[in-house]
């Protein structure tokens, strides 16, 4: 009875969606079975202009990509009018830990980031999407856990040079010991102050511990730089419209709290790799029927 009444008051002066087509956005990572001209050819043929780029093998990456593939990709991007809103480096799959015990991992994993943040800057992006790593689940986290700040200061700062901001991701339980919560995002977002270092939000992890969009636009406010409208059942990052994600609501809390910033229609089950255009077309025309 509570609830609803609250969600009445605030409600009370909306008087629709305000949020335009333009700030979402499509994902290459559903593609990786498809080259990455596929991928641009693909969302062309949606209208879409939009992608977060996720930089994983076999598209754009550096372990055997350069700067002058990401230069190029740039060129690409221009030439067909789209724009890159995230840059996303492969952090789950791959063993890179910021966060890692293993002196010779972390340190491996800091560079990794590093040239990744110089390859964000060359292809165009303003933002890279990170995480906090994680710790053994077997050892204490706390240790983990002033691995994870010392190295989200030295991305910062790396990113701050060259113009990038990091969108710091929240993850699942089953990926990380580390940030997976509320409480948790808290704690770090608290620890890691720095003007290049802002929150991207995953309705996916968020609904896992049963909040809402409002618990992290009132808690994070203008350091919410990024979002993932993804949905599951409710984890699963299938195509929007397929899982049980309150879109509507999602959609709402954006525009009552003024978020002006893009949003990645991400999509991440293996299931739809080999029909990623499907996939797609799927999110962006549910999508449509609430815009």
């Amino acid at each position: 009875m509570i609830q609803g009444l609250l969600r009445q008051a605030l409600y009370q002066d909306y008087e629709g969606l305000e949020m335009k087509i333009e700030q979402f956005a499509a994902m290459n990572m559903v593609y990786q079975r498809y080259t990455f001209s596929y991928f641009l050819d693909s969302i062309e043929r949606m209208g879409v202009k939009n992608f977060e780029l996720w930089a994983g093998a076999p598209h754009l990456n550096n372990y055997i990509s350069s700067l002058s593939d990401a230069a190029a990709v740039r060129r690409e991007v221009e030439r067909r009018n789209m724009r890159i809103v995230c840059f996303t480096p492969e952090q789950v799959m791959y063993p890179h830990n910021i966060a890692a015990s293993n002196r010779e991992l972390r340190k491996f994993s800091l560079d990794y980031f590093f040239k990744y943040i110089d390859m964000a800057a060359e292809a165009g992006a303003d933002k890279m999407l990170c995480c906090s790593g994680w710790g053994d689940y077997d050892q204490p986290v706390e240790e983990a856990w002033k691995r994870s700040v010392d190295g989200l200061y030295q991305m910062a700062d790396r990113a701050q040079k060259a113009g990038i901001t990091l969108a710091f991701e929240i993850l699942q339980t089953m990926e990380c010991n580390l940030v997976y919560n509320l409480p948790t995002t808290k704690r770090m977002m608290d620890e890691v102050v720095h003007p290049n270092f802002k929150l991207c939000v995953d309705t996916v992890p968020m609904r896992v511990f049963h909040n809402t969009l409002k618990d992290f636009f009132e808690e994070f406010k203008n350091r919410i730089c990024h979002l993932h409208l993804t949905d599951g059942n409710p984890s699963g990052h299938v195509p929007l419209g397929l899982g049980t994600t309150p879109i509507a609501e999602h959609l709402e809390f954006m525009d009552l709290y003024g978020y002006d910033g893009y949003v990645t229609l991400e999509i991440g089950d293996s299931s739809w790799w080999p029909r990623p255009e499907e996939a797609t077309r799927t999110a962006f025309d549910t999508l449509k029927k609430y815009l």
